[in-house]
């Protein structure tokens, strides 16, 4: 696998090569138990099964700590743990979200469409990178705290009807934290991608 040098915590890869190996990676695998509760995540929220919505959400939290610690003890990086990671993230953390705004929790509306902008603006801009730079853009330290912060939002938003003696309004607070790294992660994405595409045009 033919890797460039990092750039500010970045990592990409000249080529898209996944292999039958790859499959079988222990954080991989990983991955993609995380995607495969995010059907559960949306209707556990949806149908307000909170206990078993703070299940599955624990789940997926759990294989997303693993999954990033078995590929470095393990040496297990490749292109489809690149690609699987953070479309796994995302589809977890959006469908929790999404059914939290459709069920009667008191998840903004406007929250969801400044994280659904982002996530479609990293979405496109890595679609042009793959297009014009032949490139895959690993989530950076601010996007894994974005992921992480906005997990623990979504997790007190699930644990407020059962949970009704939570400090006031603490989950809205955390979602607000959550949106600062929202911020930063889009401005330090869109700063990269420019970057990587005007050496592209240098070249």
């Amino acid at each position: 696998m033919a890797l460039k040098a990092p750039v500010h915590q970045f990592t990409e890869t000249q080529s898209i090569r996944i292999t039958p190996r790859d499959f079988l990676y222990v954080s991989n695998i990983l991955s993609a138990a995380r995607l495969a509760t995010v059907p559960f995540i949306f209707y556990t929220i949806y149908s307000e099964q909170w206990v078993f919505a703070i299940v599955c959400g624990g789940l997926a939290v759990i294989t997303d700590v693993l999954d990033g610690f078995f590929a470095r003890r393990l040496g297990q990086h490749s292109e489809l743990g690149y690609i699987l990671d953070p479309v796994a993230d995302k589809l977890a953390i959006s469908a929790g979200i999404f059914a939290l705004v459709l069920s009667k929790s008191t998840f903004p509306l406007w929250a969801l469409f400044i994280i659904a902008t982002r996530d479609i603006l990293i979405v496109l801009g890595n679609v042009v990178l793959a297009y014009k730079a032949k490139m895959i853009t690993r989530s950076n330290l601010w996007g894994k705290c974005t992921s992480f912060f906005l997990s623990i939002a979504v997790m007190f938003y699930l644990l407020r009807p059962i949970v009704p003696r939570l400090p006031n309004n603490i989950e809205f607070y955390s979602l607000c934290l959550a949106l600062v790294f929202v911020g930063i992660s889009t401005v330090s994405y869109a700063h990269h991608m420019f970057r990587v595409l005007e050496n592209q045009r240098q070249q």
